[in-house]
């Protein structure tokens, strides 16, 4: 991961737990790997120990200032903890993917 990418999502990762102390925040994709180019966006995923919309909009704002801040799009997938650990969502390559390669905050 490159530095300019490590520090968003540090600043993402502070902004959420200052609304949801509970959150977990990873990067994941090209950004996490240190293969993106110039136009990746920037993928993260945000597990809540309980989510409802207010959350996802919410979180959804921090995510579009700080992309707006730093040249980036970020793009989330966001869920709650009972999702992302028994859900159908913990089967998926997704998260798969997320565990594996994802960069943990």
């Amino acid at each position: 991961m490159f530095i300019d990418d490590r520090k968003i999502l540090e600043t993402l990762a502070k902004r959420v737990r200052s609304l949801y102390p509970g959150a977990r925040v990873w990067a994941f994709g090209s950004r996490a790997r240190g293969d993106a180019t110039w136009e990746s966006d920037f993928d993260a995923c945000i597990v809540l120990p309980q989510k409802d919309e207010s959350a996802e909009s919410a979180i959804r704002n921090i995510c579009w200032e700080i992309g707006f801040e730093n040249n980036r799009v970020i793009t989330t997938v966001i869920m709650d903890q009972s999702q992302f650990e028994d859900g159908p969502m913990s089967e998926s390559t997704l998260v798969e993917n997320i565990l594996r390669e994802g960069v943990a905050a």
